[in-house]
C-alpha cells in the first residue's frame, strides 16, 4: 500500500469513527465557549493501530466528565487535567497529549469532546422560583425570567391585600428607626468630634412629615446637650480638685521652706551648746533641751514632706482618672457610633426589601408600570462582575440573574 493511499485509508477510518462527535466539537470551538465547574463532558477517543491499520477505541475513557469546583476533570489514565477556562478544542489536545504521554503511544491518539449538559444559571431576587436551573442555547435575561416563574406576586386578591397593609407597615417602621439612627449617627459624630454642635444630613424622612423630624432632632440636640454638659462638669470637677491639691502643694512647700530655715537655726544652736558643754561653759540640761527641739523641728519637717508627697501623689492620681473617663467616654461614643452605623445599614437594607415587596402588592410607587430591573452576576478574569441586562441580553452558563424593581418611594 502506497504512503498516499494509507494515510487517505486512516483519515477515511478516523472520519468514520468520530464523525459525529467531531463534528460538534468543532461547532463548539467555533462558538470559543469556555468551560466551567458544573459543565458536563463527553469525552470518546480512538487510538491508530499501526499493526491492523485501523482506528481502535479506548473504551476505558468513553464517557461522561463533570467539570468539579476546582475546574478540572479526571480522565483515567492520566489522571487530572484543568477544564476550566478552556474551549472543547483546547481540552480535546490537551487529554490526547496527556494520553500519549501516559501510554507511549507513537502519536497522540483522537479525542472527541462535546457537552452533555451546560452547568446551570441561578435566579435570584424577586422572582416566584429562585434557584438554579438548566441552561440552553440562545438564553435570554426574559426567558430565564420565565423559566424561574416570572416576577414574585401575591397568590390571591385577599393576600395582596394583606400584604400591602402588612408591607407598608413594616416600611413605616423601618423608615422611622432610619431617620432615629440617621440623627443619632450625626449626634454621636458631634461628640465625638467635640463639636460644639450637631451638623445633621440634609433631607431627613419621616412618615409622619417635617414636623415628626423636627422633633427627633431637637430630642437628639437635647442629649446632646446634657451629655456634653455632664461630661464637661466631669472635667472642671477633676480641674478643681487638681487646683486644690496644688494650692496644698504651695502651702506645704512653704512652710517647708520655713522649717529649713528653723532647722539651720536649731542645728547651729544645738552644735554652739555642745561646744560650750564641752567646756563646762553651760548646764547638761541646756544642751539636751535644744536637742529635744532639733528632734521635735526633724519630725514635723519629714510630716510635711510626706504631705506633699500625698498631695503630688493625688493630683497624678486625678489626673489619670480625668484622662481613663475621656478614654472611656471617647471609646463608649465609637462603640455607639459604630452599633448606630449597623444598625443603619441593616434598616436600609429591610428599607429596600419592603419597598419592593410594597411595590410587588400593587400599591403605586410612582407614575408608570412596576418593571423589572435585571442585572447578572458573572465570573470573569478580574473575579465577579455585576452586569445590567435588557429583556434580549444573553444569560450565559452559571451566571446568576438577580431581579428586582424600579421603585418610586422615597429611600432616604
Amino acid at each position: 500500500m502506497t504512503g498516499g493511499r494509507y494515510h487517505q485509508l486512516k483519515a477515511a477510518l478516523l472520519a468514520a469513527v468520530l464523525g459525529a462527535l467531531s463534528a460538534t466539537a468543532t461547532a463548539a470551538a467555533a462558538d470559543a465557549y469556555l468551560l466551567g465547574a458544573e459543565d458536563v463532558i463527553a469525552l470518546r477517543a480512538v487510538a491508530w493501530d499501526e499493526e491492523t491499520a485501523s482506528y481502535v477505541p479506548m473504551d476505558s475513557l468513553t464517557g461522561s466528565y463533570k467539570v468539579s469546583a476546582e475546574g478540572s476533570i479526571m480522565v483515567p489514565i492520566v489522571g487530572e487535567v484543568r477544564a476550566a477556562g478552556q474551549s472543547l478544542s483546547d481540552l480535546g489536545d490537551d487529554v490526547a497529549e496527556a494520553l500519549q504521554q501516559a501510554t507511549g503511544l507513537y502519536q497522540p491518539p483522537k479525542v472527541a469532546l462535546e457537552i452533555a449538559s451546560y452547568r446551570p444559571f441561578y435566579a435570584a431576587g424577586l422572582v416566584s422560583g429562585p434557584g438554579s436551573y438548566a441552561w440552553r442555547p440562545g438564553l435570554t435575561a426574559s426567558k430565564a425570567l420565565a423559566i424561574a416563574g416570572g416576577m414574585l406576586r401575591e397568590a390571591t386578591a385577599a393576600g395582596r391585600d394583606a400584604g400591602v397593609y402588612r408591607e407598608t407597615s413594616s416600611l413605616r417602621g423601618v423608615q422611622v428607626d432610619l431617620m432615629r439612627l440617621q440623627a443619632r449617627q450625626a449626634r454621636l459624630e458631634a461628640e465625638l468630634r467635640g463639636a460644639e454642635e450637631i451638623t445633621f444630613p440634609q433631607g431627613l424622612h419621616h412618615p409622619d412629615g417635617v414636623e415628626a423630624v423636627a422633633r427627633t432632632l431637637a430630642e437628639e440636640q437635647t442629649i446632646f446637650e446634657i451629655r456634653r454638659e455632664a461630661a464637661a462638669r466631669g472635667v472642671a470637677s477633676s480641674k478643681a480638685l487638681i487646683e486644690l491639691y496644688q494650692t496644698e502643694l504651695e502651702g506645704l512647700a512653704s512652710k517647708l521652706e520655713g522649717f529649713g530655715r528653723q532647722m539651720q537655726l536649731a542645728k547651729e544652736q544645738a552644735e554652739n551648746l555642745r561646744t560650750l558643754s564641752d567646756r563646762g561653759a553651760v548646764v547638761v540640761s541646756r544642751l539636751v533641751s535644744a536637742e529635744r527641739t532639733l528632734a521635735e523641728l526633724s519630725s514635723e519637717e519629714l510630716d510635711l514632706n510626706t504631705a506633699a508627697y500625698r498631695a503630688r501623689q493625688r493630683i497624678g492620681e486625678t489626673e489619670r482618672d480625668l484622662q481613663q473617663a475621656q478614654a472611656t467616654r471617647r471609646q463608649e461614643i465609637v462603640t455607639q457610633l459604630q452599633e448606630a452605623r449597623r444598625q443603619i445599614e441593616l434598616e436600609t437594607k429591610r428599607q429596600e426589601m419592603f419597598m419592593n415587596l410594597v411595590a410587588l402588592s400593587g400599591l403605586p410607587t410612582g407614575e408608570g408600570p412596576v418593571e423589572a430591573r435585571m442585572q447578572v452576576r458573572r465570573d470573569g478574569p478580574e473575579g465577579v462582575e455585576v452586569i445590567t441586562v435588557g429583556p434580549d441580553d444573553l444569560v450565559l452558563p452559571g451566571d446568576v440573574l438577580e431581579v428586582s424593581v424600579d421603585l418610586g418611594f422615597n429611600s432616604q
